[in-house]
């Protein structure tokens, strides 16, 4: 459960990547060995074999913007790779892009060790109808000396006054197959 608590504390982080190029289009990609969740108001692909944690098996520890964890069958005693989507509410009108910002800004802040490794300012979001441009980062970090540094793959949307922010995350030391699923978790995400 403490892994679980570091994972959820570190998507609450912005992080950004590269992601395609060529012209936006409402198709999500898909992805050999991948499962879609569907949500009422989102769906996203993780890996087949990856276990599904839905809010009405949420321990209290759990923040209740979380709306689905999914988490690395393969388990890690240090750190087991996972991914959430969270949802929150505004307090006023602001973009996708500006959401991002607003959050990264809260990572580097908080966590130890921070370093951005890449993002992509110009990452193309699904919502609803439309491509919206978003923020997909990538970076690391720790919560506190004693815990490992972990990968955080995110990426951030706007849908009127809801905001959301999916996170993948993963051991610095893992092999690039993680890495790969963590980029394609996030490029999966679509707002409904």
């Amino acid at each position: 459960m403490k892994k679980l608590n570091i994972f959820l504390l570190i998507s609450a982080f912005v992080l950004t990547g590269c992601f395609g190029g060529g012209e936006p289009t409402l198709e999500v990609p898909e992805f050999e060995g991948f499962k879609t969740y569907e949500a009422p108001s989102f769906s996203i692909a993780v890996p087949e074999r990856w276990e599904v944690i839905e809010q009405k098996d949420f321990t209290e520890d759990i923040p209740p913007q979380t709306q689905i964890i999914f988490k690395n069958n393969l388990k890690n005693d240090k750190f087991t790779a996972n991914s959430n989507v969270t949802k929150q509410l505004l307090n006023s009108a602001m973009s996708s892009q500006e959401f991002a910002r607003t959050e990264i800004s809260g990572h580097k802040n908080t966590l130890l060790n921070y370093q951005e490794i890449s993002r992509n300012d110009e990452f193309k979001v699904i919502v609803g109808d439309k491509v919206h441009n978003s923020v997909y980062i990538l970076f690391e970090g720790k919560q506190a000396e004693d815990q490992p540094m972990i990968r955080v793959v995110q990426t951030y949307a706007v849908n009127g006054a809801d905001a959301y922010t999916v996170t993948a995350a993963y051991l610095k030391e893992e092999d690039e197959l993680m890495e790969e699923a963590a980029d394609q978790i996030i490029q999966t995400f679509k707002v409904k």
